[in-house]
């Protein structure tokens, strides 16, 4: 394509009724043949609006299939075209910031909304802390937030916070390497089992607990702690994370100061008082 140094795919005429029926019909192959679960479309920016929606709308005809449409690209009109996802930049690199630079950790929660603003009901944000860009060109999740505990608490507050999470192949082991996607690069699937024990934990409870797909209701506002409740009739749950690399002493809020709750990636209750000593990367997922 014009613009572009990639030579791995064609620049296609989009003016060609022809051709486009021809994209289609492979589209379709895909998903009849190979029984595929949905697309991820790439650069989906530079593909003009109305091949979008005459795709989507043509495979929204196969019966008894419901897809999975993603759309690599910025423009809200891929949500108008079909698509019910597309990638959550602002918030991954807001995370970052915060993680990297100091920023407040008060501005998550501002990106969090943000990112949602003008999207039709029902559409969603891919949240991450890696994908296959950010891991062959820049850093993994162990190098982008400073180690296990680190990574695993962004992940905590991507996963949790809003959107549909993604994981790329690595993350849950701790893999260190970047992984360059134009050659092979096996993964030692049996580093980190503690990583991958606390992943499924995660993943776990959020495929099982309806509360915490909802909307945030309640945040603090503090530097160095991101702490945001949601509810769902009378059950809440509430999530703690220190993002600094030392321990903070944070003083918990009116509103959730001297309660009980359980654990929710584990067993035990935990009460908490009137401030709480969070070790670095310390973070809570608790229900009441």
């Amino acid at each position: 394509p014009a613009g572009t140094n990639w030579q791995d795919v064609a620049d296609l005429n989009y003016n060609s009724q022809e051709m486009r029926a021809t994209m289609i019909k492979a589209m379709k192959y895909w998903v009849l043949a190979a029984n595929i679960d949905g697309f991820r479309c790439d650069a989906a920016d530079m593909i003009p609006f109305d091949f979008w929606k005459q795709a989507i709308d043509s495979l929204k005809t196969i019966p008894n299939r419901k897809l999975i449409l993603l759309a690599e690209g910025a423009r809200l009109d891929h949500y108008t075209a079909g698509f019910q996802l597309t990638y959550g930049w602002d918030y991954y690199n807001k995370i970052k910031s915060v993680f990297q630079t100091g920023e407040t950790a008060s501005n998550i929660r501002f990106t969090n909304a943000t990112e949602y603003n003008f999207l039709p009901a029902g559409s969603h944000r891919l949240r991450f802390t890696s994908n296959h860009d950010e891991c062959a060109w820049f850093d993994t999740p162990l190098g982008n937030f400073k180690g296990k505990a680190g990574s695993m608490a962004a992940f905590v507050l991507t996963v949790f916070n809003g959107g549909v999470p993604l994981i790329y192949n690595g993350q849950e082991v701790g893999c260190s390497v970047k992984l360059p996607f134009f050659s092979k690069s096996p993964i030692d699937w049996t580093t980190n089992p503690d990583m991958m024990i606390e992943y499924k934990n995660i993943l776990s409870f959020r495929r099982e607990n309806a509360t915490i797909k909802e909307p945030v209701t309640a945040v603090d506002a503090h530097a160095d702690v991101v702490l945001f409740s949601k509810k769902l009739g009378s059950e809440e749950v509430l999530v703690i994370v220190n993002v600094r690399n030392t321990t903070v002493n944070y003083q918990i809020p009116t509103a959730w100061a001297n309660s009980i709750w359980r654990n929710a990636l584990g067993s035990n209750l935990i009460t908490l008082g009137t401030s709480i000593n969070l070790e670095p990367y310390k973070y809570y997922v608790l229900v009441k």
